[in-house]
């Protein structure tokens, strides 16, 4: 896909010429004897062919025209004359307008405009030619470069529905993306991971490239694996629905990342970035780092299954809860930390490690002594924000967090600048899955 030109020009070898094209095959003799009768009169009328019922004005100018030759070249006579138009010249030489509230040619309007118009002329020319006469299906391969170039979000969603449709009806849709909404952890199977880097050999670099892909099959036997009372009850769309439920745009942001901070909530989300931005070389953007908040810890051993697998190098960062009545919510962190390779134990002090830390008990508690005026600071945040500290803990964190940096020299606590220096410098140590 380039421009839509290129897509809507009526000859034979594109999509929009071929529905043209396809167009002429309906014609009936018949109906094509009368239109070839209508473009042979026209042309009577242009050309010297057609004698008196030429366009006069035609006339003259070639008869003046001979005669100023005649002044440099005598005996030559100059012919005006106009190629005969036939219905499969006409179909070649199509314009589209678009009327969106002022009538244009497509290539004079906006790029989301013109994409738009490339997806519907793809759209159709999928549907025709995965068909024929005999009732056969034929499959067709769909390529595109960056669909959502020049697409708003609500677009960039839409065109994901058409190739998922497209997908569904039997043919397949091979696209590369920059963009956090055209993949979806639950179709982790899909995503193809391309990772560049230099290999020197000999004194001699060169650029390799290495894809990355997680097939279903392996994520159904790891889960079976680790549940056996599952064994033989997993499907495709059982464990898609359960991936779903991470879903998230912005934690598909970690697929296009080097390197991932996986956080419980938005207090982790908000907060870690702008203490990392105060730290000389640890600015998060810059090194390619994403944080993703997973929604809880319910979710995050899921997102770091799939991150880890398409060897994307995760740190996880996590509130222990010691003290906690909730069973469920203790399993979770010792599952959290036996994922990594951790004992399942906490200590009594924050527990940072090369691909793994977490609080005692929560962010808030054991940070509290680590930060000057804290409860002054929350006192202001609370009331310039006009809100509860049980609601609004995120956003008193960011703004303790603003706060802190803003002093000159920026503040970061002990605590949260270990646990940034531990994050930017975690490796890819291996597979997690069970039986991997």
């Amino acid at each position: 896909m380039r421009d839509v030109s290129d897509e809507s020009k009526g000859t034979k070898n594109s999509p929009f010429g071929k529905l043209l094209y396809a167009i002429l095959d309906t014609v009936t003799e018949e109906k094509k004897h009368q239109i070839d009768a209508i473009l042979r009169e026209v042309s009577r009328h242009m050309n010297r062919a057609g004698g008196q019922a030429r366009v006069p004005l035609i006339a003259e100018t070639e008869n003046q025209l001979n005669t100023l030759l005649h002044d440099l070249f005598a005996g030559c006579d100059l012919e005006i004359e106009f190629e005969t138009p036939t219905l499969e010249l006409l179909l070649s030489t199509p314009r589209l307008y678009v009327d969106d509230g002022f009538r244009n040619a497509v290539e004079n309007k906006g790029h989301g405009l013109q994409r738009a118009i490339i997806f519907t002329i793809l759209r159709r020319y999928a549907e025709y030619m995965t068909s024929s006469p005999q009732g056969k299906r034929r499959n067709l391969v769909l390529a595109v470069e960056e669909p959502e170039l020049y697409m708003h979000p609500q677009a960039q969603r839409t065109i994901r529905k058409v190739l998922r449709n497209i997908v569904d009806s039997g043919d397949q849709v091979i696209f590369s993306t920059h963009s956090s909404l055209l993949v979806d952890v639950a179709y982790f199977d899909e995503i193809i991971r391309m990772e560049s880097g230099c290999v020197e050999k000999e004194c001699i670099r060169t650029t390799a490239s290495t894809a990355w892909q997680l097939p279903m099959a392996t994520m159904i036997n790891d889960i079976e694996s680790r549940v056996p009372k599952l064994k033989g009850n997993v499907t495709s769309q059982s464990l898609r629905d359960l991936y779903s439920h991470a879903y998230n745009p912005h934690r598909n942001e970690g697929f296009f990342a080097s390197k991932i901070i996986l956080v419980e909530g938005l207090t982790e989300e908000y907060a870690l970035p702008i203490y990392a931005d105060a730290l000389p070389g640890c600015s998060f953007d810059p090194l390619g780092i994403s944080v993703v908040e997973c929604g809880g810890k319910g979710s995050m051993d899921r997102l770091y299954r799939i991150f880890n697998e398409l060897h994307i190098p995760c740190y996880i960062l996590f509130d222990y809860d010691a003290g906690n009545k909730d069973k469920k919510t203790i399993d979770k962190s010792k599952e959290l930390l036996s994922l990594v390779g951790n004992e399942d134990t906490v200590s009594e002090s924050l527990f940072v490690d090369d691909s793994i830390a977490c609080f005692v008990k929560t962010w808030e508690t054991d940070l509290h002594h680590e930060i000057p005026r804290i409860d002054e600071l929350k006192l202001e945040a609370k009331t310039l924000l006009g809100i509860k500290e049980d609601t609004g803990k995120p956003l008193i964190a960011r703004y303790i967090a603003r706060n802190l940096t803003a002093l000159d020299p920026p503040v970061v606590p002990q605590s949260i600048k270990k646990i940034i220096e531990k994050a930017i410098n975690v490796r890819w140590k291996g597979s997690c899955l069970a039986n991997s």
